[in-house]
């Protein structure tokens, strides 16, 4: 009786825009994670309270749903939080629509902050550093298309 062991293949190394790639869907997506549990567990202790009057008073169609940070925290995780795990799980199993995944990230993350920065909140310091991880990750998963 003879046994056939099969060895594990590795998988190839990631290129390197994958693995920046890597990077930014774990650090933005783990980022709106922390953030959403943030909103629901302690609003007050990091000063978001008047936050709410400001989505309230710019966005008057949907702004009445916002009275606490229960909504805006189930959107920050479902629309930025999700993708961007799921982007991390196809990166690590090197699927082949990971690249364009990591674009579509990116071009979410950018709406998100055009809509904080021209609808909702104005120009803060924080917008400002996440619309650079924005284009940032965008232009990784363009660099990664082309490698």
């Amino acid at each position: 009786m003879s046994t056939v062991r099969t060895v594990p293949q590795e998988k190839p190394a990631l290129p390197t825009p994958a693995r920046w790639a890597l990077f930014w869907a774990l650090f933005i997506g783990l980022g709106a994670l922390l953030g959403a549990g943030m909103m629901w567990i302690v609003p007050d202790a990091m000063g978001m309270t008047p936050l709410l009057a400001s989505i309230q008073d710019n966005l008057p169609v949907i702004g009445s749903a916002f009275t606490s940070f229960l909504w805006p925290g189930i959107c920050l995780l479902t629309i930025i939080g999700l993708p961007n795990l799921l982007g991390a799980v196809l990166i690590l199993r090197r699927r082949k629509y990971a690249p364009m995944w990591a674009i579509i990230c990116g071009v979410i993350l950018l709406g998100w902050i055009a809509l904080q920065l021209l609808v909702v909140f104005g120009w803060n310091p924080v917008s400002g550093v996440y619309l650079v991880f924005a284009v940032t990750q965008v232009v990784t998963g363009i660099l990664w298309v082309r490698a």
